[in-house]
């Protein structure tokens, strides 16, 4: 049975399967088929691109990109365009394009993460619904029946509470995040690893409640959860009574649905031209 990965298009006689990136905060998420890749923005990560484009994919692709980082993007583009074969959309050019899949109501200024990301539960989950993207920050986004982007509420993910506190305090060090194995700590680090997790899972634990209370008159609606750190709240929130879906590649998927389902002529207008060297 074909799937949205399966999807191929033919635009000036050339046939091109689809693809997603995502540029976010902290790394670049590559999507395609049943490829997933994910590289930190290290020394590394553009070499580890462009290999993976030249060497490693044999079919012409329409990229569409969306970045919440506008100091990498312009760096993916040319990666990108340095290897024949591939044209790069403009993600958020063809979402203004495509309010059949997303209506943005009377929101402002909302991150294309958090758009596409809603996009892409749609995908699975009839809405209402409410997605949950736990990042560098945890976004909480809800959607209404006709596809109407709702709003939604933003807080700091484990990992930038923790760095926030190593520089906003003398006596706490920088540490990366562990799953906590107490919930009463009795070092500097159990307490830490304790108090991020209960704040996440707390925060979300609350909105989602808030949410379905206030916004969907007391129905509980789909919650899908996303993002490179839910792996580590995901049991914590079942724990606390909610019933969420987990879903790796939210907003990949959503780029890809915008991708297979606009006309010819907006996908050929988002094709982002040749940049400079």
């Amino acid at each position: 049975m074909a799937t949205l990965y399966d999807t191929r298009i033919e635009i000036n006689g050339v046939d091109y399967g689809i693809c997603g990136i995502d540029v976010g905060n902290s790394r670049v998420k590559i999507h395609h088929k049943d490829v997933f890749l994910s590289f930190p923005y290290d020394k590394e990560w553009k070499k580890n691109v462009q290999h993976h484009f030249r060497d490693h994919v044999s079919s012409r692709y329409l990229i569409g990109l969306s970045s919440v980082n506008p100091k990498q993007t312009t760096a993916i583009v040319k990666v990108i365009q340095r290897i024949p074969g591939h044209q790069v959309l403009n993600a958020h050019s063809l979402l203004m394009r495509n309010e059949q899949l997303l209506n943005f109501g009377t929101v402002e200024n909302v991150g294309i993460d958090r758009l596409l990301g809603t996009i892409g539960a749609m995908g699975d989950s009839a809405p209402p619904l409410i997605t949950v993207d736990c990042g560098t920050a945890v976004t909480v986004n809800a959607v209404s029946k006709d596809r109407v982007f709702l709003g939604g509420v933003i807080f700091a993910g484990l990992g930038t509470q923790l760095f926030g506190l190593s520089k906003q305090t003398a006596a706490i060090p920088e540490m990366k995040y562990a799953p906590p194995t107490t919930h009463l700590g009795v070092n500097t680090q159990q307490c830490l690893m304790a108090g991020v997790t209960a704040s996440v899972i707390g925060g979300i634990v609350h909105t989602v409640k808030a949410l379905q209370e206030s916004v969907f008159q007391g129905k509980s609606v789909p919650v899908v959860l996303t993002g490179g750190e839910s792996a580590a709240i995901l049991d914590g929130l079942t724990s606390e009574g909610l019933k969420v879906v987990q879903h790796q590649h939210l907003v990949t998927d959503g780029i890809m649905s915008l991708i297979a389902n606009a006309p010819r002529p907006d996908l050929q207008d988002s094709i982002i031209g040749k940049l400079p060297n």
